[in-house]
C-alpha cells in the first residue's frame, strides 16, 4: 500500500532533480523563453465538450464546488481497481503564425480503492473510491464534480461519517466524497506515456463513497445460486421459480434505471454517456429483486443546467426548449436507456446467455441499422429466433407494454418519469 503522499514526494525529487540539471546549462534566450511560456499556457487551453478552455474557469469550477476536504496524506492506495484511457484534442495556438491548431493526446482516468484516516479520534480508517484524472482528463473531472455536487446538494461535510454511512436509495448516483490535488501515481504515469505534469501536484483525484456496487454490464452472466428439490417434479419448477426471479429483477432493474434518470433530468442534468457500464447494482441475485438498488455513476460527460443561475461549465440560457442542448441531451440519454434495456432483456433471458450476437453493438446495429429503428419489424424477428423467444415472450406481456416501452425510450418524446408509468415496471 502506497501513501498518496509519498507518490507527491517522489515526484517533487524527481522534478527538482530535473531542474538541477538543466539550470547547469547555458540560459534560454529571451525570446525563446517567452515561446516556451506561451506554449506552456495554451497547453493548459483543453477543448471540451463542457464550454471553458482555460484554467481560469476551472478555477471557477472548483471554487463554486467548494473546498474538497481531504489531503494526499488522508489516503493510502489499496488496489487498483481498473483504468479508462481516450484520445482527446487538444488546442494550441502558434504564436508565430498566428494560427490555432489541434493535437491528439491520450489521457487516462484510473480507479483505486484506498483507505481514508480523519485522524480523529474512535473513526476507523474507512474504505473509499478514488479516481485519479491526469492532465488530459482534468475537463472530465470538473464536469463529473459539478454534476455530481448539484445533484445531491452539495458536499457532505462530515466526510468520515458519510463514508461509513449505509448505501442509500434516497440519491440514485454515486456519492462523491470530496476531492484534492497532489502528484500522479504510478499507474497513471505509466498511462501517461511517463510524461510528468507541470507541477507535482496537478492531478485531480475524485474521493467517492465505496458501496460495492457492480455494473449492469456483468449482471447476465453472473452465477446464481442453484434451487434443489428432493420432489420429483422440483427440477421443472424450481427452473420456473428461477425464470419468474430472473423476470422480476429485470423489470426492477428497468424500474430502477428509468427512476435514477428521472432524479438526473428533473435536476436539468442529463448524463451523456448512459450504458450498461455506468450503471451500478447493489445485487446480481435475482431472489434479490425486491432489495435491488441502482445508481448512475460516470457523469465526466453530463450536461447542466439551472434555470436563473449561470453556471462555468454551462452557461444558462433564458429559457430551456425542446431544440436546447440539455432537452437533446436528455432525449439521448432516454434512448440510450432504450437499448439498455433491449440489451439486458434479451442478454438475461437468451437461451444461450450473453453472447457476441447480443452485445450492444450487435443489437444497435440490428435495431439501428438493419431494421431502421422499426421496433416492430425487429419485435417480429426476435419472435422468429429460437434462442430469443422467451425475451420476445417477455417483453409481449401486458399486451405488448415492454415493446411499448421500448419504443417510447427511443422515441425520446416522453419524459423518464412519465414512462414509471408503464405497466411493464408499473407491476413490479
Amino acid at each position: 500500500m502506497i501513501l498518496l503522499s509519498q507518490e507527491a514526494d517522489r515526484l517533487r525529487r524527481a522534478s527538482s532533480e530535473q531542474d538541477a540539471t538543466s539550470s547547469l546549462g547555458e540560459r534560454p534566450k529571451e525570446g525563446a523563453d517567452r515561446l516556451q511560456e506561451r506554449e506552456e499556457a495554451t497547453q493548459q487551453a483543453q477543448s471540451s465538450p463542457f464550454g471553458y478552455e482555460s484554467k481560469v474557469q476551472e478555477a471557477a469550477v472548483l471554487a463554486e464546488v467548494g473546498e474538497g476536504g481531504f489531503g494526499a496524506q488522508d489516503l493510502e492506495l489499496i488496489q487498483q481497481l481498473g483504468a479508462l484511457s481516450w484520445v482527446t484534442e487538444v488546442a494550441r495556438e502558434d504564436p508565430l503564425q498566428l494560427s490555432r491548431n489541434t493535437v491528439q493526446e491520450q489521457t487516462a482516468v484510473v480507479a483505486f480503492t484506498a483507505l481514508y484516516y480523519s485522524g480523529l479520534p474512535f473513526q476507523e480508517p474507512v474504505t473509499v473510491l478514488l479516481k485519479e484524472y491526469l492532465p488530459g482528463a482534468r475537463s472530465v473531472a470538473c464536469n463529473e464534480m459539478q454534476a455530481l455536487v448539484h445533484l445531491a446538494g452539495g458536499l457532505p461535510d462530515r466526510k468520515w461519517h458519510a463514508a461509513t454511512a449505509p448505501v442509500s436509495r434516497d440519491l440514485p448516483v454515486v456519492p462523491l466524497l470530496g476531492y484534492f490535488m497532489a502528484g500522479q501515481s504510478e499507474a497513471g504515469a505509466a498511462m501517461n506515456s511517463g510524461r510528468q505534469p507541470k507541477s507535482t501536484e496537478d492531478v485531480l483525484w475524485l474521493v467517492y463513497k465505496f458501496e460495492r456496487l457492480q455494473p449492469l454490464s456483468y449482471y447476465a452472466a453472473a452465477d446464481q445460486p442453484q434451487q434443489k428439490s428432493a420432489l420429483p417434479w422440483g427440477a421443472k419448477a424450481g427452473k420456473e421459480q428461477a425464470l419468474a426471479d430472473r423476470c422480476r429483477m429485470v423489470r426492477s432493474i428497468c424500474k430502477g434505471v428509468l427512476e435514477a434518470l428521472a432524479y438526473c433530468h428533473s435536476r436539468s442534468v442529463a448524463h451523456g454517456s448512459l450504458g450498461p457500464g455506468s450503471i451500478l447494482l447493489n445485487t446480481f441475485r435475482d431472489q434479490q429483486a425486491r432489495e435491488l438498488i441502482v445508481k448512475l455513476d460516470n457523469f465526466g460527460f453530463a450536461q447542466l443546467h439551472r434555470a436563473g443561475v449561470p453556471s462555468p461549465l454551462f452557461p444558462s440560457p433564458q429559457s430551456l426548449d425542446p431544440d436546447h442542448p440539455l432537452s437533446l441531451a436528455q432525449k439521448e440519454d432516454l434512448k440510450a436507456a432504450g437499448l439498455t434495456l433491449l440489451e439486458t432483456v434479451i442478454c438475461s433471458l437468451a437461451e444461450g446467455g450473453p453472447s457476441a450476437a447480443t452485445s450492444s453493438d450487435a443489437l444497435q446495429r440490428l435495431l439501428c441499422d438493419v431494421f431502421q429503428m422499426d421496433v416492430q419489424a425487429f419485435r417480429r424477428h426476435c419472435n422468429q429466433e429460437p434462442d430469443w423467444s422467451t425475451p420476445a415472450i417477455f417483453l409481449d406481456e401486458f399486451d405488448g407494454a415492454g415493446w411499448a416501452l421500448v419504443m417510447e425510450l427511443l422515441k425520446g418524446e416522453k419524459s423518464a418519469q412519465e414512462l414509471l408509468a408503464n405497466e411493464f415496471v408499473l407491476t413490479v
